[in-house]
């Protein structure tokens, strides 16, 4: 079985048996291309004392400075150990009830929902339609389950929805009482992302989980928050571990919040790149997803299997994200980050060389 996740090149090789090489590219793992802000690299120093004492039960210092810039109140964000981990106590406080989820889609809400014991009812997104959802598969839904999972942008098409029809989605789920998830774990890459946080001070019943890693490039640090009303908050605060967040993350997170300027310089180039590779795909003969985020959805080239386009990208030192375990996907795809050009260069080149070789006498 090859991995559940991306960011695994190793042990993607070793399943597709293949030797390792001197040196790979990474296009599984959607974190920054530009790497991490100096700021917090010339820091580290400082911060190492962190690693020695207890640090702050619930990142209060963290919690606070993130309520003040989303303008809420503190008791309405929760700082946790990475996205996954405000996953699955989410999933704990849903416990046997009923919810659905838009797939495909990143696979932890599923494995989470069910590791407690939750009857998961899945609302499939429109191949042909460019992966938009259906509105009213999703308003006829609504009623009938206790909490409805969303990314947005989502993983891994990285398509956003219409701001019109979120409206109508979330009034509905207001009117139900019916809790809405919204993994925004991408959002910071966005150029103009919904905000969902007029929503939260109405009263509407939503929880925006978002992480801090993919942005500033530091996935090891595992950051992450939720923004919830406050109710709902105590519920997951008494299921998670004390000191969840290790003192160096909440020093780190503090310091990411400063970087304004690197998150505006990340937004622009992300949108330029992305649209420069997805064009370049596509002359290539690929079919991509409209992506908004920092990844596209890639189709596998005619005449290829996927495990056999797999192996021959790794063969090149290009690792991708496989789809064999996205519902709906079923290895029909691979999920492209987007990198720096010369990376991006290095990827387009190895396509054109399989097209060139299959194309020979």
């Amino acid at each position: 079985m090859l991995p559940s996740h991306g960011a695994n090149p190793h042990a993607l090789m070793q399943q597709l048996k293949v030797s390792e090489k001197e040196s790979l590219l990474d296009f599984s793992v959607n974190v920054n291309p530009l790497g991490t802000p100096e700021s917090i690299v010339q820091s580290w120093p400082e911060w190492r004392e962190s690693a020695f004492a207890y640090p702050s039960v619930r990142a209060e210092s963290l919690a606070n400075e993130l309520a003040s810039r989303l303008v809420v109140h503190p008791d309405e964000i929760l700082v946790t150990n990475g996205a996954a981990e405000a996953f699955f106590l989410i999933a704990s406080l849903l416990a046997g009830k009923k919810v659905a989820i838009v797939e495909p889609t990143f696979i932890e809400y599923r494995q989470a929902c069910e590791a407690f014991g939750c009857q998961v009812i899945p609302i499939p997104l429109d191949e042909k339609e460019g992966w938009k959802w259906s509105l009213s598969s999703l308003l006829d839904a609504v009623p009938l389950v206790d909490a409805l999972w969303v990314c947005h942008p989502n993983n891994p098409t990285g398509v956003m929805y219409p701001k019109e029809q979120w409206k109508l989605l979330l009034e509905k789920a207001k009117d139900c009482n019916t809790v809405v998830i919204i993994d925004e774990a991408f959002v910071d890459f966005v150029h103009e992302p919904i905000d969902f946080i007029p929503y939260l001070k109405e009263g509407y019943p939503i929880i925006l989980v978002r992480s801090m890693t993919k942005m500033f490039h530091i996935a090891g640090i595992r950051l992450g928050y939720v923004a919830a009303s406050s109710s709902f908050l105590s519920a997951m605060a008494e299921r998670q571990p004390p000191w969840s967040v290790n003192g160096v993350a909440q020093q780190i997170g503090l310091a990411c919040l400063q970087e304004s300027s690197f998150v505006q310089h990340t937004i622009q180039f992300i949108q330029k790149e992305r649209e420069w590779l997805k064009s370049e795909l596509e002359s290539a003969g690929l079919t991509t997803s409209p992506s908004a985020a920092n990844f596209l959805l890639c189709s596998i080239p005619g005449g290829w299997q996927s495990r056999e386009w797999l192996t021959y990208l790794a063969e090149e030192g290009i690792v991708v994200r496989h789809t064999e375990n996205f519902r709906g996907l079923d290895g029909r795809f691979i999920r492209i980050a987007v990198k720096t050009r010369k990376e991006n260069e290095c990827l387009l080149r190895v396509i054109r060389k399989a097209e060139r070789a299959r194309l020979a006498p």
